[in-house]
């Protein structure tokens, strides 16, 4: 089955909707800044400085932009820290290439950009307009991606660890402990008359387990070492289940690069995943186009079947 939603048994045609760069796709041409960045709020460039420190202080703003008019372009940014004496002019800092990105830029991106920043402003066109901070990974459209990505690694680690372990081998692999947690689970499913296997009851755990422990598949993913991949891993599992339960806070307490380090190291893993996959696809591919081909020259048509 895990075999059958990758690659079609009969033709070896990869199955859409599979490859992460389409669930990218989705969020490059969809799902983009504009989903979830905020106005930039602005102080008048001629206010005293300490007056809008305590404004900014009761609305919780750590920046905002500065406009020489109510109704002009904002020409900068201050930050609340700075703003102790003098007028805001005084403390008016510039945008420079780190600090902008278009409201059309993919989502997706936002994670790498927020390893080294905790907020960036937003352009509409060639005006500033808004801005972005890391919480705003939190939203909805932030989280959708997140779960799409760890979903598809999980579904990902399925094929790998069913193709090596092969069967129902990979039961001989888990502890007497944990096997039988799985066949609970297993058995309280089918009391609800739902249609699956043994190994769709195994938990996200166990299958990093599997996973890691088995050498040919380390090196089939990339995985640098068995510690490191359990490490990220492990944040994998961590972000799935915030996202599972709706956690205020994605990070529960960590820094966001480690989300990030988690989110970067899925994509590279499922990158290798894809590469592996689509080498198995086309093998199977042009062996049924061979067939295909044969078929057709001796005119025994019985034998061609759809994918």
């Amino acid at each position: 089955m895990a075999h059958e939603l990758w690659i079609s048994p009969i033709t070896g045609y990869r199955r859409i909707g599979t490859k992460l760069s389409e669930v990218r796709t989705l969020f490059e041409s969809g799902i983009t800044v504009r989903a979830i960045h905020e106005p930039l709020r602005c102080c008048p460039e001629f206010a005293e400085a300490s007056e809008m420190q305590s404004l900014l202080n009761r609305r919780d703003f750590d920046v905002a932009g500065v406009k020489e008019t109510e109704n002009g372009h904002i020409t900068g940014y201050v930050k609340r820290s700075s703003l102790e004496c003098g007028k805001v002019r005084d403390h008016l800092l510039t945008f420079g290439p780190g600090t902008l990105i278009s409201e059309s830029t993919p989502l997706a991106d936002l994670f790498k950009i927020f390893r080294d920043q905790e907020h960036i402003f937003v352009l509409t066109s060639t005006v500033v307009s808004g801005i972005v901070t890391q919480a705003d990974l939190n939203k909805p459209p932030a989280r959708i991606y997140l779960f799409g990505l760890i979903s598809l690694l999980e579904m990902h680690m399925n094929f790998w660890i069913l193709e090596e372990y092969g069967g129902e081998n990979w039961q001989n692999s888990l502890s007497k402990r944990r096997l039988s947690k799985a066949q609970e689970f297993y058995e309280e499913r089918k009391r609800r008359n739902q249609e699956i296997g043994l190994f769709d009851c195994v938990q996200f755990a166990d299958k990093r387990d599997l996973l890691l422990q088995c050498e040919s598949l380390r090196q089939t993913l990339n995985i640098e070492s068995k510690n490191k991949g359990d490490k990220l891993l492990k944040q994998a599992e961590k972000l799935r289940n915030s996202l599972a339960h709706s956690q205020q806070d994605l990070t529960e307490g960590s820094e966001w690069n480690s989300v990030v380090d988690a989110v970067e190291w899925i994509e590279k893993i499922l990158g290798s995943s894809d590469t592996e996959i689509e080498k198995q696809a086309q093998d199977k591919a042009d062996r049924f186009n061979e067939e295909l081909w044969y078929v057709s020259k001796s005119g025994d048509v019985t034998k061609t079947s759809n994918a």
